[in-house]
């Protein structure tokens, strides 16, 4: 479980970082509809395997992989970074830490349900 637990989130990790730099541009302002898209397939990687492994814990561990692969691949190395300081990438970084608890919050809400 926890193999998988941090297997989901490396492949979410990366899926979203490669997502989360799409925009949808109103005039100078910039809609970021690829970090939250992103958000959206993390918080669903997270249930599911909240929710397939019955442990909430396991949601917590899938987005600490999450977060420290999109930390790695935030990491300016010379020129080249991934993720860069803009309001993309602002809503996918600080946004793994905002889903993630919310998602072992609903993942334990759900189990417990199931348990009574």
């Amino acid at each position: 479980m926890v193999a998988a637990a941090i297997g989901a989130g490396i492949g979410t990790g990366l899926l979203g970082t490669s997502l989360h730099g799409h925009a949808l541009y109103s005039g100078a302002v910039a809609v970021p509809l690829g970090a939250v898209a992103a958000l959206v397939m993390l918080a669903a990687v997270e249930l599911f395997v909240g929710l397939w492994s019955r442990n909430s814990w396991t949601v917590v561990l899938c987005g600490a992989a999450a977060y420290l692969c999109a930390g790695l691949l935030s990491m300016q190395r010379g020129a080249f970074g991934m993720i860069s300081a803009n309001i993309q990438g602002t809503v996918w970084l600080y946004g793994i830490a905002l889903v993630t608890p919310l998602a072992a919050w609903l993942s334990w809400t759900i189990l417990r349900r199931g348990r009574r």
